[in-house]
């Protein structure tokens, strides 16, 4: 007999055609299931499995490899990385589970568009959304200049491998944090061992852009899929945490986001960048915890 699809482990299951990896963490059976997803650029899903395990005690935590991503298949063109195409690879999998829905979706930066976006399109199947240092699709930012600084180093030695990508990443990684000198890269390295996706990194912005390829640039609105006009089809409970320092996907996009969700909740936290789940622990896990007990009221 085949095991549970909802085993603990990793899985392979065929979605939209796809040879599709997640990975399954729970302490016991029948566990609320959450998902985590991750952002779709190519970083992978490593950082999440081991920074999101502390989750498994009370809950079936599932967390996909995003098309592209790890080694979960890619598609046939870099045009089906868009976030719609990662959206409706989620739907499949919650069919594939065989889930009426799912409890929690929580998503952080890039992983928050998906889990926006499952929200937008799918309301009725799930009941908790969970968004970290998310982006919002369709919404010019106020301040750039994080990408124009990031882009300009690429640009200066672009990498050409993934090996030379992930040497890229943690030169920049220090950006993502407010206090990088008090140990957050450390612990990020020490969670995300493994190579990111070139490939995925630039296949997915490019499918998510409605600008000419080489004109469009990260946070000036102009997307295919305007998520930011379509805020109000959210009927999850949300739950919208950042960072006051974020530059990566500043304080007013996630303002927007809440603004916009009407059964929204913030939390804002000073001293904290992007990677607020590493960075401010003390201040993430506790409010994370609270808002799904509040969902779940599980049983000890």
């Amino acid at each position: 007999m085949p095991p549970s699809p909802l085993a603990a482990g990793k899985h392979t299951s065929t979605l939209n055609n796809l040879a599709i990896n997640y990975t399954v963490l729970a302490n016991s059976a029948n566990l609320p299931p959450i998902i985590v997803h991750p952002p779709p650029w190519g970083i992978g899903s490593e950082l999440y499995i081991n920074s999101f395990s502390r989750l498994a005690s009370k809950y079936t935590v599932i967390i996909p490899s995003p098309r592209g991503n790890d080694d979960s298949e890619r598609p046939a063109s870099p045009e089906e990385m868009s976030s719609r195409h990662i959206v409706s690879d989620l739907e499949a999998l919650r069919l594939h589970l065989g889930l009426e829905q799912f409890h929690a979706v929580i998503g952080h930066s890039s992983g928050g568009t998906i889990a926006l976006g499952y929200a937008i399109t799918h309301p009725k199947c799930l009941e908790r959304l969970i968004l970290l240092n998310s982006d919002l699709l369709g919404y010019k930012r106020q301040d750039v200049s994080f990408f124009n600084e990031v882009l300009g180093l690429f640009s200066a030695d672009p990498p050409s491998t993934d090996e030379e990508f992930r040497a890229f990443m943690l030169k920049i990684l220090p950006l993502y944090f407010c206090l990088p000198d008090l140990g957050g890269p450390e612990a990020f390295v020490k969670n995300w061992t493994t190579n990111p996706s070139l490939w995925a990194y630039g296949a997915y912005y490019a499918a998510d852009s409605a600008s000419a390829p080489g004109e469009g640039a990260p946070g000036d609105g102009n997307a295919k899929w305007k998520q930011i006009d379509e805020l109000g089809h959210v009927e999850a409970r949300t739950l919208v945490i950042a960072g006051e320092e974020d530059r990566t996907c500043p304080l007013d996009v996630s303002a927007t986001i809440a603004q916009g969700v009407k059964r929204s909740r913030c939390a804002f936290s000073d001293a904290c960048g992007h990677m607020s789940f590493v960075e401010r622990p003390d201040f993430v896990w506790p409010v994370v915890d609270g808002f799904l007990e509040e969902t779940f009221k599980v049983e000890m």
